[in-house]
């Protein structure tokens, strides 16, 4: 067994989730069919199979930042509430407080980047792609260019499911499976030196901060999830391109730190809009002073990654 999951795995038997009885989280449709349009999603129901498909090739560089905490979650959940996205019931899916915690319902990709279409025409083995989508969109869109031009993903799910969540990650696991099958077609064309693809969540860092008694499972890319320069530039390295949506931050946050030590090391960084159908490159600049999340706003995990409650203020203090 890989050490990694060995941790990961020690750390689960100490770690509460908050799957209650009572609340009895589902996650997608256990009724609804694949991306291919039958059952074999249940071929990968366990972590380690799920996590193993939608991870990059077995010995290579990315391997290490392929995030498992989110993966990992799925062996905690009762099977029969366990399903892919049914792209029909999305907004019955969608719980009634998903304004408040600032999670979009659905994301829509235009056709022109969805499985079947054409890939980008820069994808090369010595590009790092940083695809930053709202989540679901996000994983659709990885199966595109993990199909259509054979890059190895990597995901960085960094965080846990729960049913008082800040994120709802679980509609992240039910993407992953809609499209395991597909990928799991796809991997035998995966080629040994096909480039990296980052798959983030554009709404990671989340909208606020959590109240008593929720699960605050906000949480941002850092450097166990990010590869420096030079090992980027070992590993072949040459150039990085950030695919995100338009109107949304170029780069999210927590990026901006490492595009600008890229820059600084002499990577070009550049950025497409994923609306464009030109794909078309632009580059980007570094700030003067790159921002960076404060990281003592959120709430490592102790079985690893980001997820804890939010605890009552406490009682005591002064006052006379």
């Amino acid at each position: 067994m890989w050490p990694q999951w060995s941790r990961i795995l020690e750390g689960l038997g100490r770690m509460r989730l908050g799957i209650r009885p009572r609340t009895r989280m589902v996650v997608g449709d256990p009724a609804a069919p694949d991306a291919r349009g039958g059952t074999e999603w249940q071929e990968f129901l366990t972590a380690e199979t799920l996590y193993e498909v939608w991870g990059p090739l077995e010995g290579s560089p990315w391997e290490p930042f392929h995030a498992i905490p989110l993966f990992a979650a799925l062996d905690r959940l009762p099977r029969e509430r366990v399903g892919p996205t049914n792209p029909d019931k999305l907004d019955l899916q969608a719980p009634l407080d998903l304004r408040a915690t600032g999670t979009l319902v659905s994301w829509s990709l235009p056709s022109h980047a969805r499985p079947g279409a054409p890939p980008p025409p820069w994808i090369d083995p010595s590009t790092w792609i940083v695809l930053d989508l709202p989540g679901r969109a996000a994983v659709e869109a990885a199966a595109w260019l993990v199909t259509g031009a054979g890059v190895q993903p990597v995901c960085t799910f960094d965080h846990w499911p729960h049913p008082r969540g800040l994120l709802r990650p679980e509609h992240i696991l039910a993407e992953l499976l809609r499209w395991a099958s597909t990928l799991a077609a796809a991997r035998g064309r995966i080629a040994g030196d096909a480039p990296p693809l980052w798959i983030c969540d554009c709404e990671r860092l989340g909208s606020r901060e959590g109240s008593p008694g929720e699960f605050d499972n906000r949480y941002f890319l850092d450097d166990s999830l990010l590869p420096g320069p030079g090992y980027l530039i070992r590993a072949g390295i040459r150039r990085v391109v950030y695919l995100a949506s338009e109107g949304s931050d170029i780069p999210v946050l927590d990026l901006e730190g490492c595009f600008s030590d890229l820059l600084a090391a002499g990577l070009p960084v550049d950025y497409a809009l994923i609306s464009d159908p030109s794909f078309e490159l632009r580059p980007f600049a570094a700030p003067p002073v790159p921002r960076r999340p404060k990281a003592s706003s959120f709430r490592r995990s102790a079985a690893g990654g980001f997820g804890t409650e939010v605890p009552e203020p406490s009682s005591g203090g002064g006052g006379g």
